[in-house]
């Protein structure tokens, strides 16, 4: 008969041995490991960096009117606040949506703004907001926030310090307008503002 407890002990002794070998294993390559993680590291960075700047890599240039927002929110330290002909949309405007309750279940999802060009040529405006993307054309795409706002990561923008008011006066005055990279997924990019 065989003892049970050699058995056992013969067991963890060979699991503790495969665990010892395992840890000089990735002892002996600790240098190309180290070397691999920080290159998966710099990769990632690097994707994340080349996805934000695609828009404008491969994006074509529009320009937007910016519309008056809140008067409290124009200017916020160095970043004036933007907004959109459609950044605010009201509910039975948007194609997909439930009429009754609050929209929760909305919340957060991707909105495809059809834009057609405004009577001067230049500029882009909105021609009609669906939850479903269009077959063809021209379109920007924002998220869904709820109480009939739409956010499209082109909201605000870095000025220099002391700079602000001006852009302040020009959107109370309708003259800003948005230099926006949009690729034809919809991705926007805010380029530069423009005073008109």
């Amino acid at each position: 008969m065989t003892d049970p407890t050699v058995s056992q002990k013969q067991r963890r002794m060979v699991g503790n041995t495969s665990i010892i070998r395992c840890i000089e294993w990735l002892k002996e390559r600790e240098r190309i490991s180290l070397q691999v993680f920080a290159g998966f590291q710099f990769a990632v960075l690097l994707a994340m960096i080349f996805l934000h700047l695609l828009p404008h890599l491969t994006g074509e240039t529009i320009l937007l009117r910016v519309v008056p927002v809140d008067p409290r929110d124009f200017f916020r330290g160095d970043y004036v606040i933007l907004s959109y002909d459609f950044s605010r949309v009201p509910r039975h405007k948007i194609e997909g949506i439930p009429h009754s309750g609050f929209g929760v279940k909305r919340q957060g999802q991707p909105v495809y703004v059809s834009l057609i060009l405004d009577d001067d040529g230049n500029h882009w405006k909105r021609e009609k907001v669906s939850f479903n993307p269009p077959a063809s054309g021209k379109y920007i795409q924002g998220k869904y926030t709820g109480w009939n706002r739409i956010n499209f990561g082109i909201e605000s923008y870095y000025v220099q310090e002391g700079e602000g008011r001006k852009y302040e006066e020009a959107i109370r005055n309708n003259q800003l307008t948005a230099k926006v990279s949009l690729t034809k997924n919809g991705k926007a990019l805010l380029q530069d503002l423009v005073i008109e």
